[in-house]
């Protein structure tokens, strides 16, 4: 007979299902990739001189924000601000003035509003962050 052996309390060991959650929300992923995509749409798409700068600065903030709501399964801080960036990107053409460039406002528009239908799947769908609605 062997005798027993101390529960092992070690960090693998004390994971909690927020913490096995980390790098694994899809809605993440997916504005980690469209928050990419924003920031080098400049590189193709038309517009105005001086449009540029609003989806590149937008798109650094999604993708940061993503991979902190990646890094943090359990924040659903990260997500309200992956829905609010989304929101001022659905409006920078508007608030930059390209609103009539149409290659520059889609692609706002169409990156925007993805990022906030994910922001908004990524708070509902983890329980840990539904606990916080």
């Amino acid at each position: 007979m062997t005798a027993p052996t101390a529960p092992n309390t070690s960090y693998a060991a004390s994971n909690t299902a927020a913490d096995l959650a980390q790098w694994k929300t899809w809605p993440d992923w997916i504005n980690l990739v469209l928050g990419a995509y924003l920031a080098l749409a400049a590189l193709w798409t038309t517009g105005p001189t001086g449009w540029g700068a609003w989806p590149v600065t937008l798109g650094i903030v999604v993708a940061a924000v993503a991979l902190w709501a990646l890094a943090t399964a359990s924040s659903p801080a990260s997500e309200w601000v992956q829905i609010i960036v989304g929101a001022v990107a659905f409006l920078a053409p508007w608030f930059g003035g390209f609103a009539a460039s149409t290659g520059a406002a889609w692609t706002m528009w169409i990156v925007g509003a993805a990022v906030i239908v994910f922001g908004i799947v990524g708070l509902v769908q983890s329980p840990a962050k539904k606990a916080a609605l």
